[in-house]
């Protein structure tokens, strides 16, 4: 088994505190806004409160591995601070595995959301689509190659073409 400075354990395991409850303060921050703008969000399903939670649970878990392995606890907290070990050690793994899920529902709902069909547009009475006068056809088509201009040009942007 591979034994580090306790110094240098210490140091990570408040580095990963430290990161744990900024991540918290930057979700808890993004969820109130969101909840500003009339969106329906619950915290649980945010990865960056959910990263910020693991992050602070992973140096829970080093700071307990660090004290049972110095011996800074006494024998008769022992019987305390194993289990706690223990139990935190799994609420991490639980969380990483969230936060797991949360990922793979987030690329599904991409993929999905970039191969659907648009759908056909109604006017604000449900009834079909009623023909277009010549201008406002042109000024759709016109508006509709201005976005795809757009688009492309961010496309290239991110491949770093541009």
């Amino acid at each position: 088994m591979i034994h580090l400075d306790p110094r240098f354990t210490a140091l990570i395991s408040v580095l990963f505190i430290g990161m744990g409850l900024y991540n918290l303060y930057v979700g808890l921050k993004r969820l109130r806004a969101s909840q500003a703008r009339g969106y329906n969000l619950v915290w649980y399903k945010q990865v960056g409160i959910l990263t910020g939670i693991e992050y602070s649970l992973l140096g829970i878990v080093l700071l307990l591995n660090l004290g049972i392995s110095t011996g800074s606890f006494p024998d008769s907290l022992a019987v305390i601070i194993v289990p706690l070990y223990t139990v935190v050690l799994v609420l991490a793994a639980a969380v990483l595995v969230l936060i797991l899920l949360q990922g793979i529902a987030a690329s599904r709902r991409r993929s999905t959301k970039a191969t659907t069909a648009p759908t056909v547009q109604q006017d604000a009475t449900d009834n079909p689509v009623r023909e277009r006068t010549p201008e406002e056809q042109a000024a759709q088509d016109r508006r509709r190659r201005e976005r795809r201009k757009k688009a492309a040009a961010a496309r290239r942007r991110q491949s770093g073409r541009a």
